[in-house]
């Protein structure tokens, strides 16, 4: 999946847990998903940091962020802010500290500001979708250690079609951030209408006449026909 869509992946990460569903048969063989060999690109960059070959320099203000880009090959100004509270580390995420992604074309970065740690998803081209966290604080070698049952609670249910996977999601957020669940919400596809999309997100550049749900939020009432899409 190429450019936005396969961004938000990450992104949109975790609203509402629920049980994932089909677990019980991609942990089967053929699949084996839990103990199948991985050669995504975390792995890849977890055995070279092992052995010596790779290393990630810890920042004081954004901890392994920026040396994980770099070896991911993932470009800074991929950079998208999230200011939801759809991710696990939901309580450090604010209008005014977003959640930052990171992405290319096999992995995705997620940022929070003084947060535990990094989320990472990258692309196994026989397993899929390969979830993970990085610890903000300085260890040698750093250990990428792979997730499974947190975020396989969103990331393999029905919107990733029993598999675990990626989604794009769009909510109608309170001022907090905070997801009004009971308002419903929007998964998106290519298929979309802008007017469905960015809930919780923030957005820049010009739309025409089109309106969407970025930069904004509902007050004081769980009315979603009050979002001012304006």
């Amino acid at each position: 999946m190429k450019g936005v869509p396969a961004l938000v992946v990450i992104a949109a990460s975790v609203l509402a847990a629920r049980p994932a569903t089909a677990q019980i048969d991609f942990d089967r063989e053929p699949i084996s998903y839990r103990t199948a060999p991985r050669h995504d690109p975390v792995s890849q960059l977890q055995a070279r940091l092992e052995q010596k070959a790779a290393r990630l320099d810890f920042d004081p203000a954004r901890g392994y962020l920026s040396a994980l880009l770099r070896e991911l090959n993932i470009p800074p100004a991929s950079q998208t802010l999230v200011f939801s509270k759809t991710s696990f580390q939901r309580s450090r995420i604010s209008a005014k500290r977003p959640r930052a992604l990171y992405f290319n074309d096999e992995s995705y970065v997620g940022w929070v500001q003084n947060g535990k740690v990094i989320e990472i998803s990258s692309i196994d081209s026989r397993l899929g979708a390969i979830f993970y966290t990085l610890e903000q604080r300085q260890s040698d070698p750093p250990v990428l250690t792979r997730q499974t049952d947190d975020c396989l609670q969103c990331h393999a249910g029905s919107m990733t079609d029993g598999v675990p996977g990626h989604m794009i999601r769009s909510i109608f957020p309170t001022a907090s951030g905070t997801p009004i669940l009971s308002a419903g919400s929007f998964r998106t596809t290519y298929r979309s209408p802008l007017s469905e999309r960015w809930g919780g997100w923030y957005v820049t550049g010009t739309h025409g006449q089109e309106r969407h749900m970025g930069n904004t939020a509902l007050r004081g009432t769980d009315d979603p026909e009050r979002l001012d899409r304006d």
